[in-house]
């Protein structure tokens, strides 16, 4: 008897013939109408308006109109209700005889039409508004799929883009020490080569504990006081309960390479940089300092890819935009990155 539905679907059009049987039955026998009738006319009645709603379903599952109130659903309704009508009287003449048919429905024909109406109008709103909700959530589904995947996209982006800026500054270095100290320029190599192979095969959206990223950003900072000597220094504060923490990977180097660029560049004095990592209730506070000459930074050009693709990536990642902030204190610069948990 059930149009294919879901097994939900189904349950409900049960309950719905159950309890309307219920209500109908209890409703003639206050009217005085013959228990063997009573219990017929809410049998029958209840069987066909759950199959009436079962059409109504299976026409507003395929075809789903912009509005719940249009003519064309009104028509529909008021077939179905001529179909109800039709299909009760030929039960009664058929099981009760044309006299109890006379005596005990034809009376009620309108009455009964007319609440048969409302009570398809109610299922026809039911259908439709379940189904425009279904549209709704699957839309927004589509939307949240498309979001993710260009945020992906944006982040691979951002990962092919920060694999060459930092290549190409090392293969510059090597170069340069080619000439003047081969075995450090080959040192420098193998350190590449071992700082790559980590980097390589890590997926952007894909975190690490902080301990790895910091192993990471190590075996980077070996490069750099190569081509620096003994002009790079690292301090590094990490508090030991933090170790675990996930963050996105290689986000600590471009902050690295930032205050390298805007430290050492413009100066030819020692510069230590110092690089914090410790927990507070709003998540994991990560922390990088470094000297820098005003009056150098005012000069410098550059695209300043490093800071913006930190801070875009964080956006993307967890949908905040003020998770990386900068001051200055004399000559000091700071970043600040704070990692949801």
């Amino acid at each position: 008897m059930f149009i294919r539905a879901s097994a939900r679907v189904q349950l409900l059009f049960i309950v719905w013939t159950v309890v309307a049987s219920l209500v109908l039955f209890c409703l003639l026998l206050a009217n005085h109408f013959p228990i063997d009738i009573a219990w017929k006319d809410a049998l029958f009645s209840g069987l066909i308006i759950s199959f009436i709603s079962q059409i109504l379903y299976f026409i507003q599952t395929y075809y789903h109109a912009k509005s719940p109130v249009n003519f064309s659903n009104f028509g529909l309704i008021l077939v179905l209700t001529v179909f109800y009508q039709v299909l009760i009287n030929s039960a009664f003449k058929l099981v009760l005889g044309n006299e109890r048919w006379t005596r005990y429905i034809l009376p009620f024909e309108g009455a009964r039409a007319y609440i048969v109406f409302f009570i398809l109008i109610a299922i026809s709103l039911y259908w439709w508004i379940n189904k425009n909700k279904q549209i709704q959530s699957q839309v927004q589904q589509q939307l949240i799929e498309q979001e993710r995947a260009l945020t992906k996209a944006e982040l691979d982006n951002i990962h092919q883009q920060l694999q060459p800026h930092f290549l190409f500054n090392s293969l510059n270095s090597i170069g340069a020490l080619t000439e003047i100290n081969p075995k450090e320029a080959n040192r420098m190599i193998l350190l590449l080569s071992d700082f790559l192979r980590g980097t390589l095969r890590k997926d952007i959206q894909t975190l690490v504990p902080i301990s790895e990223e910091i192993e990471q950003l190590k075996r980077y900072l070996e490069i750099e006081k190569i081509r620096f000597g003994h002009r790079l220094k690292t301090e590094f504060d990490i508090t030991e309960e933090c170790l675990q923490t996930p963050v996105p990977p290689l986000l600590l180097q471009p902050l690295i390479e930032n205050a390298i660029k805007f430290g050492l560049y413009g100066s030819t004095e020692e510069v230590t940089i110092y690089i914090g990592v410790t927990n507070s209730e709003n998540g994991l506070q990560i922390e990088v300092r470094n000297p820098y000459d005003p009056d150098y930074v005012q000069y410098k050009t550059g695209k300043g890819f490093g800071l913006t693709s930190v801070k875009r990536r964080l956006s993307l990642l967890y949908n905040q935009y003020d998770l990386l902030t900068t001051e200055k204190q004399d000559k000091l610069f700071i970043t600040k990155i704070l990692i949801p948990q």
